[in-house]
């Protein structure tokens, strides 16, 4: 997929959710259930590839600790096109905390351990691992249906075994929550 349609890709993704956010104005508090979205990325790392954008894929299980607290374990992967040679898997296991207030918006903190491969004509080049953190931010409607956009970082910073990763990457996701 050529720059030009992941870029329009990305912007419908983007008027989806401006547009499930508007319709779903009544709200409920957030609950226990099974979450799937998906969405778009775009990452950076100048050691390895350079500028990378996507499509990304997410499932989560939404954990209410309280009223005001959840906890979100979660599986991710995105593919995605670089501006070099090379096309980026990036695999996710991770565990979001989220913060709610009224309205069904919330914010959060996410620790997680990601497998980052560089394929050329099929083959995988070379892969990095390691431990990272991100930020989210977010809503979720009475109608399950939900945006979220997450800021992930120090993937690889001061961690030997992948320092060459300096990986950071913006996501905008869509997704519904069964519960």
């Amino acid at each position: 997929m050529g720059n030009r349609a992941m870029a329009s890709c990305t912007l419908r993704l983007c008027a989806l959710g401006v547009l499930l956010a508007w319709a779903g104005l009544a709200q409920a508090a957030p609950q226990n259930g099974f979450g799937l979205y998906l969405g778009a990325i775009h990452s950076n790392d100048s050691a390895l590839y350079g500028t990378s954008r996507g499509g990304d894929v997410r499932a989560d299980m939404q954990l209410m600790v309280n009223e005001q607290w959840s906890l979100s374990p979660y599986l991710d992967m995105s593919f995605e096109n670089s501006d070099t040679i090379y096309s980026v898997v990036n695999g996710i296991a991770g565990l979001q905390a989220r913060r709610w207030f009224d309205g069904g918006t919330f914010v959060g903190a996410q620790y997680f351990f990601h497998d980052l491969l560089l394929r050329n004509g099929g083959t995988v080049q070379s892969s990095s691992y390691g431990p990272a953190f991100g930020l989210a931010a977010g809503w979720e409607g009475e109608s399950h249906w939900s945006v979220m956009v997450e800021w992930n970082a120090l993937e690889g910073q001061g961690f030997s075994w992948s320092s060459a990763n300096d990986r950071s990457d913006v996501r905008v996701l869509v997704g519904y929550h069964w519960y």
